[in-house]
């Protein structure tokens, strides 16, 4: 078979398996309380339409309730409850397929490996349809986001970094990567071009997603804030920082700020990279820091929000043996915490005594520090190589 063939069928086939996969666990138990809420949205949208949807009901993803919208006309009961278990596949080839065009300038069977290292990340198929969230919707935007970056297209990177925004809110930290890229060229080219088209496309993408639900920023706003005070706990089962060495669910009155202070900081270093580059080695790079901060630093993080990681590392992970070594430690220490989270507070069920093991403390301590510990080896080996791998000379937009 040709090579030009053989690759477009490899890929092909990678997906078609990877879609099998994940509708072969759509029966699996899961989140039934975050797949009934879902479900209550794409009804509510079915019946009131995107007009009437928030006087009826309450979301902070406006963005998804577009893709729950034709799930709650077409489906009811169980079918309805399987279709929401199931948004995050199409999503997942998105991921899939932008991982590949990244990949292509590597060689083709790079280009192939780094899609597969995401499809069949034991992680990625948990929080997807065995869990029933849809995280590798915010993923796409995110990544999409600092790939229009990375090519000087700021129009689209300001659209789609309000996407990933009202997608789920922790996935617009990828707006602080437009926003200093833009500054940079304006400060150092005197070009407030991009700054202009970034603000444009996404006043543009806000005005298409929320005008037709008739939310407001400050209205939108006030939901993200209230959600982000509902559970004010160490951690919702994130072996990060507090998790590991606090616990879950303690209360953090006392120590909230603390973990907000360390969570700026470390967004601040994580956009380090771009002070000197800006192709796409050091726009992945910060945006797999700012990811990194945001769930490993503050209090009240949610076990799934190291989630784009899995796919921004990929790329990164196909050209770096030491890279892929990080990843795959990462992604097996985060599959580790997604069973705990899993077995702790849905009907999840493992065989005993793994699952007694599993929810020991000493083994979700040992779960954190292995993340923790993969994660700052990943950061010193790509702040020392990662830019070598991608490509791109120093001071380039892309």
């Amino acid at each position: 078979m040709p090579r030009a063939i053989l690759v477009p069928v490899a890929l092909a086939g990678l997906l078609v398996v990877a879609v099998a996969v994940r509708l072969a666990v759509l029966n699996v138990p899961g989140h039934d309380g975050d797949v009934m809420v879902m479900a209550r949205w794409a009804e509510a949208m079915a019946r009131y339409g995107p007009g009437q949807f928030y006087q009826h009901d309450n979301a902070i993803y406006p963005a998804l309730l577009y893709a729950y919208w034709p799930l709650g006309l077409a489906f009811d009961g169980q079918a309805l409850t399987l279709a929401i278990k199931g948004l995050s596949i199409p999503f997942d080839v998105g991921v899939a397929l932008a991982l590949f065009g990244v990949g292509l300038r590597f060689g083709a069977w790079r280009a192939l490996a780094a899609p597969a290292l995401y499809l069949f990340n034991p992680a990625v198929l948990l929080a997807g349809p065995v869990w029933g969230q849809v995280d590798a919707a915010g993923t796409l935007a995110y990544l999409l986001t600092l790939l229009a970056l990375a090519g000087g297209r700021f129009g689209p990177a300001g659209a789609l970094a309000v996407v990933a925004a009202l997608t789920k809110p922790q996935f617009g930290l990828v707006a602080l990567p437009v926003a200093v890229v833009a500054l940079i060229r304006w400060r150092r080219d005197a070009d407030r071009a991009p700054a202009a088209w970034a603000a444009v496309g996404a006043a543009a993408a806000y005005a298409v997603i929320c005008l037709p639900l008739w939310l407001n920023p400050i209205a939108w706003l006030s939901r993200v804030g209230g959600a982000a005070a509902f559970q004010p706990m160490s951690s919702l089962n994130a072996p990060n920082l507090w998790g590991v060495f606090v616990g879950y669910k303690v209360p953090d009155e006392g120590f909230v700020w603390v973990g907000a202070g360390l969570a700026l900081l470390g967004f601040a270093a994580a956009l380090l990279p771009l002070r000197r580059r800006q192709d796409l080695a050091a726009v992945l790079t910060a945006g797999i820091f700012l990811v990194f901060a945001f769930y490993f630093l503050p209090t009240r993080v949610h076990e799934r929000y190291l989630f784009p990681a899995m796919a921004l590392l990929a790329p990164l992970a196909v050209t770096s043996g030491r890279v892929l070594i990080g990843y795959l430690l990462l992604s097996g220490a985060f599959a580790m915490a997604m069973l705990y989270a899993l077995v702790s507070t849905t009907p999840f069920t493992l065989p005993e005594p793994w699952e007694g093991l599993l929810l020991q403390r000493m083994t979700s301590v040992g779960i954190g520090l292995a993340m923790m510990a993969s994660a700052a080896l990943l950061v010193v080996m790509l702040v020392r190589f990662g830019g070598a791998h991608l490509g791109g000379p120093r001071g380039s937009t892309g």
